[in-house]
């Protein structure tokens, strides 16, 4: 081969080196960034949920013309319990910056397990928002930086019947007993049921019994019954004493679909009503009484998506508590943005 020929074949492989090279180079240190993550509520039915989703991504420069495209996995956890995952090729990703939008569905059956976790966790749900996606150029495959987006949320449906200020419970125009303090816990929840372990240390002023008969209990969230029947049995308050009265009642889970569907078309609020009722034995007659100091509503707000921007790397972290007080904002749709510092 000629010495020319073989300078030109010589320098013909460097060239092509340096643009190997420098393309290596440019996809390794402009990989795709996720930017930004908007989560909002779709379509809500009685079976299931929407949530749509749209995800800004900044490409790298060898990405930003032609065909690019973008494989998008999707994964929405409450509390660990996986209830959304969506999975979709080859959605258009071509320009400097990129707005990928996916829909996925949470399951509405998968609410009785996901409240009983939010219940054992002492009314704390963690809220773990997951995408994954990967760019195509020309066979040129790129995974974006791992994100992560987490929120807590809370709340406190018992609160209120946590209180040990002195009420008089009267009937017929009479003290019956004096409340002295009351309290509530939850017992084991399970995904089929949520116990309520109501008390009352209550204090009989006369000098004769009073015979409670029965207790019963209803429980609704945004007027969907989610809870009825006896708290407790026959119970004799003794004469000039002071005693523990015991009224436990039981949220059945299944019911919780329904009111979960409520929950969100009502922009994220419910109203939980506690009502129990006894039934006295006095003077030789039964009478039929509200139990109004083991009795409440309470209003009760969750931002399960966000409603916020929150500055992150690579991750975003947030803290709710839910309001009870219906003071929150009058959102009507719930969304979260993100965006990685520069």
């Amino acid at each position: 081969m000629a010495p020319g020929r073989r300078t030109w074949m010589a320098l013909l492989v460097v060239i092509v080196l340096i643009v190997a090279v420098a393309t290596y180079s440019l996809l390794v240190v402009n990989q795709p960034r996720i930017e930004s993550v908007d989560n909002e509520w779709g379509t809500v039915t009685s079976e299931r949920t929407e949530i749509e989703t749209r995800i800004g991504v900044d490409n790298p420069r060898l990405l930003r013309v032609g065909d690019a495209a973008a494989d998008v996995s999707y994964t929405v956890s409450l509390n660990d319990i996986e209830v959304a995952t969506e999975r979709k090729r080859q959605i258009d990703a071509a320009g400097t910056e990129s707005e990928i939008a996916v829909s996925t569905w949470l399951d509405n059956d998968d609410i009785p397990a996901w409240w009983a976790s939010h219940v054992e966790r002492n009314e704390t749900t963690t809220v773990r928002i997951e995408p994954d996606i990967v760019v195509e150029y020309a066979g040129i495959h790129r995974s974006a930086d791992q994100w992560t987006q987490t929120r807590t949320v809370r709340t406190d449906l018992l609160e209120p019947l946590q209180t040990t200020e002195s009420q008089r419970f009267e009937a017929g125009g009479q003290t019956m007993f004096i409340v002295n303090e009351t309290g509530a816990q939850w017992g084991n929840a399970t995904p089929n049921r949520t116990p309520i372990e109501a008390s009352a240390t209550v204090t009989n002023p006369m000098a004769i019994p009073i015979p409670i008969t029965e207790i019963r209990y209803t429980i609704q969230l945004n007027g969907i019954v989610v809870g009825d029947g006896v708290a407790g049995e026959q119970f004799l308050l003794e004469p000039e004493r002071t005693q523990t009265l015991e009224a436990n009642a039981t949220i059945d889970n299944d019911n919780l679909d329904e009111w979960w569907v409520t929950h969100l078309r009502n922009n994220e609020t419910s109203t939980l009503s506690v009502e129990f009722d006894a039934t006295l034995e006095f003077g030789g007659a039964e009478r039929e009484v509200p139990l109004e100091f083991l009795s409440y509503e309470r209003t009760v707000q969750t931002d399960m998506l966000g409603s916020s921007d929150t500055e992150a790397a690579g991750s975003a972290d947030a803290d709710t508590a839910a309001s009870s007080d219906g003071r929150e904002s009058d959102r009507t749709r719930n969304r979260t943005s993100t965006a990685n510092r520069s």
